[in-house]
């Protein structure tokens, strides 16, 4: 795993970890649904969640939403880049 792999999944976790017991088990659960949903499902998923921290009064839960929207544009304008090569 590259380091910007483990940064990320390192940011991750360590949110995790920062969660009381009742909001791991939430966690764990939407986590399942998740990784079992089809590939539409999980978009869904995404974009409600994208809804919901950005509308939150919390402002890491804000910054996370903003984050994860320059993150995917990145990811996308990459794999633009890949294909035109």
């Amino acid at each position: 795993m590259d380091d910007s792999y483990d940064t990320e999944v390192s940011a991750v976790l360590l949110g995790f970890g920062m969660l009381d017991k009742a909001q791991r088990h939430a966690f764990a659960e939407q986590f399942n649904t998740f990784m079992y949903d089809s590939p539409q499902g999980q978009r869904r998923s995404m974009d409600v969640w994208s809804i919901q921290c950005r509308e939150s009064e919390n402002p890491t839960a804000r910054m996370i939403a903003e984050s994860s929207a320059v993150y995917a544009a990145g990811k996308k304008k990459r794999r633009k880049a890949k294909r035109s090569k």
